[in-house]
């Protein structure tokens, strides 16, 4: 029996000695480091490093509802709808990297709007500069129903050169302030552009 016993023992320390050695074999994968997302304060509130790299970048936009009603009497105008509303948004990237020659900029406007009911809705500047872009898709038989998607802004900035789609250096107003389109100005928010801008010193640049 003694022997019987010592024999068994034997067996379950061997077995267990292979086993620990099996396991001390396999290969251990060490969890990767979490990186949280680090605050970029060089180019002002809001931007924040992409994780594994030195890009800043600052995400931004606004969402919009316009409401507008017509008298009546002006019904045969707007085909017999006496509302009508709007919906917009935006979205703003900015992604910004510091470079030996200066910052790598990356900027990108995009807008879209949906259109319900009368088309007098949405008269202000900053819907005169995109009247076109809503006749372009998805109206309905009765001109009440409409959509549009614009590209705003979107352009590249390195060492004094900015090239893309942005407001004209020679525009210096272009609607900053605009009160139901009755202020003068400039009615292309943006156009495609090269150009090239000297830092001159004391604050000037041409």
């Amino acid at each position: 029996m003694s022997l019987l016993k010592s024999t068994l023992l034997a067996s379950a320390a061997g077995f267990a000695a292979v086993a620990g050695a099996q396991a001390a074999d396999l290969p251990v994968k060490k969890a990767a480091p979490i990186e949280y997302v680090r605050v970029c304060t060089a180019y002002g509130a809001g931007f924040f490093y992409i994780p594994g790299t030195d890009t800043c970048i600052r995400l931004s936009g606004r969402a919009r509802l316009e409401a507008g009603y017509q008298a009546s009497y002006s019904r045969a105008a707007g085909n017999g709808d006496l509302t009508g509303y709007q919906g917009r948004m935006r979205i703003n990237v900015d992604a910004r990297t510091q470079t030996a020659y200066g910052t790598l900029r990356a900027f990108i406007r995009l807008d879209a709007g949906s259109r319900s009911g009368y088309s007098g809705v949405g008269t202000s500047g900053t819907q005169q500069r995109q009247g076109t872009a809503f006749a372009a898709t998805g109206v309905d038989g009765f001109g009440r129903l409409q959509q549009y998607s614009n590209v705003d802004k979107a352009f590249v900035q390195f060492a004094g050169f900015t090239a893309g789609r942005a407001a004209s250096f020679f525009d210096f107003y272009a609607h900053d302030f605009e009160f139901a389109g009755a202020t003068a100005g400039s009615d292309m928010a943006s156009t495609n552009l090269a150009a090239y801008t000297a830092t001159l010193g004391n604050g000037f640049s041409a």
